[in-house]
């Protein structure tokens, strides 16, 4: 059913009334929007049209607007002025304007009495206070840092770092892998028995001189990392196992028995026979074939 000319898909149109249009720049679009029960979209077209230019997001400061600077916190400037609070505790901190009665909770002697006694970060929370500030403190009054939980490293343990994977060590010891590499490299231990091993130039020489399955049994390393450093190398199959179809041995199949096909190819009868069953093309020297078609000749000398 065809729509009403001025009417939406699920609304009528409404008219601008002149009192709408005078909060056009004004007020942003949001604000207007919000105001007159219109969308943002709608109130920005209508603007546009009527060449009203938009209200700047950030307009300059007054004289009374910079006095509160300071005096005043940077949370009721900002609901005064219609700002953000970071914009305004932005531009007062460029004017360097301190604030003369900051919000901030003193600290009382029973909550100095907790610094120390465990890390900053769960005084912060016990105490609701960011832990930068609980830090900061604690610094100030000259009191040491509460116990860690990091667990310490023992001379056994360093000594089991490098004799295998870090991953395997971080297992038997209980710590992160990540933790486990830091130590090691912070001491500078290299690996003794890494978990990747590094190419010889003799096994670089076998790539590509045999398939990557066998290569790979041979070097006891992993089918794929054989492939992948054989394709990095740019290294092609120099004796490769599967030999390409010519045009001259494609035309010998199924015009001469199969066996013969494989001696002159110098392949394998069974090689043949796939190549041959791939293509469709049917073996006229097979005894079922010619068995069904004498049996077919049979039938049509009959009719």
């Amino acid at each position: 059913m065809p729509r009403a000319p001025g009417t939406h898909l699920s609304c009528e149109w409404r008219p601008w009334t002149k009192r709408e249009e005078r909060l056009l720049g004004r007020k942003t679009d949001n604000e207007a929007a919000a105001i007159i029960g219109r969308s943002a979209v709608a109130v920005s077209l209508h603007r546009k049209l009527l060449g009203i230019p938009i209200k700047p997001e950030n307009p300059p400061w007054t004289a009374r607007e910079e006095s509160w600077l300071g005096k005043l916190h940077d949370e009721e400037i900002a609901s005064r002025t219609g700002r953000w609070q970071q914009a305004v505790q932005g531009y007062r901190l460029r004017r360097g304007i301190s604030l003369q009665s900051p919000k901030r909770r003193p600290w009382m002697p029973e909550e100095e009495k907790m610094l120390g006694t465990a890390t900053d970060r769960e005084i912060a929370r016990l105490l609701k206070r960011d832990r930068v500030t609980v830090a900061d403190r604690r610094r100030a009054l000259g009191i040491p840092a509460g116990p860690s939980s990091r667990r310490e490293w023992t001379t056994a343990e360093l000594r089991i770092l490098g004799t295998m994977p870090d991953r395997a060590a971080a297992m038997q010891l209980g710590r992160t892998v990540a933790a486990v590499q830091n130590k090691r490299m912070k001491w500078g231990i290299p690996m003794r028995n890494p978990a990747h091993r590094y190419w010889t130039k003799k096994e670089i020489a076998l790539l590509g001189m045999m398939p990557d399955h066998d290569l790979a049994r041979r070097l006891k390393r992993h089918a794929n990392s054989v492939q992948s450093k054989r394709l990095a190398l740019g290294v092609r199959y120099r004796c490769p196992r599967y030999r390409w179809w010519k045009p001259n041995e494609l035309k010998l199949l199924g015009r001469r028995p199969d066996a013969e096909i494989a001696r002159l190819t110098s392949r394998s009868v069974g090689a043949v026979r796939l190549k041959r069953l791939k293509l469709g093309m049917p073996n006229r020297f097979d005894r079922r074939f010619l068995r069904g078609a004498k049996r077919h000749q049979r039938a049509y000398s009959a009719r």
